[in-house]
């Protein structure tokens, strides 16, 4: 309880200072320009639980549930008795399909099923924004103009990291819209990912250690919040 009421009086002390947050090029050089984040979102509370039960939530959703083992009764096999049941000195016997058996079927063996689990809207966007707040006082996001670059290039995108000092831990990138040259200069960038921001999620932002977003799109969110 204390530790818990630690960590809530260091986030509201953080909520009460205005929060800025540095534009960079798209060099990765700073260009002097900050972008304000609104106090509605630096007020907001993140709830750990909630992240874990959405993040839970999208893992269990990506499963299939396709997987499937044959009980006695769907093996191949006769179902006669194998021999009879007195006088051969051997241990008593009847299918072949028996599941003790080599070739039988398997007991409480996996079925299909669904892996979905039920989270109300509410509950995902509180989780949503938990996640990403906990980044604005973590320091672990960055801003940038703009990931427009003349033409698709990996080294295009690892000269705009350098400069912001990336140290190759798990980044998830969010564009303003679709941007395919972006798309295409980090796909052979290992640890990181890049998809619109319209298509955030908690568990992209919970498992990336730094986040970096186009300056158009963090305008946007922030505007949902402003007063």
């Amino acid at each position: 309880m204390r530790c818990q009421a630690r960590e809530e009086d260091s986030y509201l002390s953080k909520a009460t200072k205005p929060m800025t947050l540095p534009i960079y090029s798209i060099e990765g050089t700073p260009t002097g320009q900050v972008l304000t984040v609104p106090e509605g979102l630096l007020a907001f509370e993140p709830n750990t639980h909630l992240i874990y039960l959405d993040v839970k939530r999208i893992l269990a959703a990506a499963r299939q549930g396709t997987h499937k083992t044959k009980t006695r009764g769907e093996v191949q096999g006769s179902k006669r008795k194998l021999y009879r049941q007195k006088g051969t000195g051997r241990a008593r016997m009847g299918s072949i399909r028996n599941p003790i058996r080599r070739g039988g079927g398997t007991i409480h063996g996996p079925v299909p099923r669904d892996y979905a689990i039920k989270l109300n809207d509410k509950e995902k966007r509180l989780a949503r924004l938990g996640a990403f707040v906990m980044h604005l006082h973590n320091g672990t996001l960055w801003v940038v103009e703009s990931l427009q670059y003349p033409q698709p290039k990996t080294k295009l995108f690892l000269r705009t990291m350098q400069g912001l000092g990336w140290e190759e831990t798990p980044l998830q990138v969010y564009t303003h819209g679709y941007n395919p040259v972006a798309y295409l200069s980090a796909r052979n960038v290992p640890r990181v990912a890049v998809a619109p921001a319209e298509t955030w999620n908690t568990y992209d932002l919970a498992r990336a250690s730094h986040l970096l977003w186009e300056k158009a799109a963090l305008e946007k969110l922030f505007q949902s919040f402003s007063v």
